[in-house]
């Protein structure tokens, strides 16, 4: 069959970018990011992606362009960083430093290496203004795709605060994507009730924060004031969102008075704005069953492929999707991305 290209929607790429911080900022140090025991034993980083030459594994753009781009045949990494506890400083200034650093290493290092490489340049959302700046700043780049900010936010991301930066997002095209990582750390919570004691129990917790800012950006009318924004959940599983849907459209019909501005039902608002990717993706038991609560979100225009290297959990486009229908495998694999990000063929 003909091969079908791979856009990789989140690829972690690693390393330090101390010398690239204002000097001022570069004796703070972030928060931890791991608010429960070491319960895997060991990093989430994959040890056989550590370069030849050593360092952390995703340090080394030539290792990861062979060991990820050409050993898993794919065509453009959309670069998502490691870095986003940053995020949940308490200190507003240092947070935007620190993002400025690193879309600057982001650029010269990544982007200017090799133009399969794409951006995620990241923000500083305890201080939108600055954020706003920094979008004016490097948000025009041409391998700039996206902004990037923690889902470990302290305000519900619909919040009228954060609309000066959906306002310059819309305006240069660019997605907004949230991430998981730092839940927990710095001035945030882990979840809605307290601190959990393994890593599996947050690794399946992470939907619920996405539940409470998709919820929240269709309840305070962001779509309709920023038709064009595009929002990508990235590694927060995507079966939950067919639910979530069903729950919501009955709540908005028997409540619309409460959100006049809102003129469709919330899941329309969800399926035309949101962008899911797959890692990690959902395995019941049986493969109906996931094709069916893809067809629930409209999998074929709202889903994307991610493998999340170099973690432990990293998905291969090679492996992923058997069975699926061809059409499916084709969108989520290569069209979706392709549209919302506009690059490839």
């Amino acid at each position: 069959m003909e091969r079908i290209p791979v856009i990789d929607c989140d690829v972690h790429q690693t390393g330090s970018f101390a010398e690239y911080i204002a000097e001022s900022w570069r004796r703070v140090r972030s928060p931890g990011n791991m608010p429960w025991p070491g319960a895997l034993g060991h990093s989430v980083l994959r040890p056989d992606a550590v370069p030849p030459g050593g360092g952390t594994p995703g340090s080394d753009p030539a290792y990861l362009i062979h060991h990820l781009l050409e050993g898993e045949q794919i065509d453009w990494a959309i670069l998502t960083g490691e870095s986003l506890q940053a995020n949940t400083h308490s200190n507003a200034h240092f947070a935007l430093a620190y993002a400025k650093g690193y879309n600057d290493w982001l650029i010269e290092k990544w982007l200017s290496f090799d133009p399969r490489f794409k951006g995620s340049m990241m923000v500083a959302p305890q201080d939108i203004p600055g954020s706003v700046r920094e979008v004016e700043r490097v948000g025009d780049h041409p391998d700039i795709v996206q902004i990037v900010m923690s889902s470990s936010l302290t305000n519900l991301l619909g919040k009228p605060y954060y609309w000066p930066l959906f306002e310059v997002a819309e305006a240069k095209g660019l997605p907004i994507a949230i991430h998981p990582g730092a839940e927990g750390a710095g001035i945030t919570r882990p979840t809605a009730a307290g601190y959990p004691s393994y890593y599996s129990e947050w690794h399946t917790m992470l939907p619920t924060g996405y539940m409470t800012h998709l919820i929240s950006l269709v309840c305070e009318g962001v779509f309709e004031k920023f038709p064009k924004l595009r929002i990508v959940m990235i590694e927060g599983g995507v079966a939950w969102a067919a639910p979530l849907m069903w729950r919501f459209d009955k709540n908005w019909k028997g409540l619309r008075s409460e959100v006049p501005w809102l003129k469709r039902p919330p899941s329309e608002y969800i399926k035309e704005c949101v962008r899911f990717t797959t890692q990690p993706i959902e395995e019941p038991d049986s493969l109906d069953k996931l094709l069916a609560m893809y067809d629930e979100i409209d999998a074929y225009n709202t889903v994307m492929f991610s493998s999340d290297y170099p973690h432990w959990d990293f998905d291969s486009p090679l492996a992923a999707f058997r069975g699926f229908p061809e059409d499916l495998k084709r969108r989520i694999l290569y069209e979706n991305a392709k549209e919302l990000y506009k690059i490839g063929e």
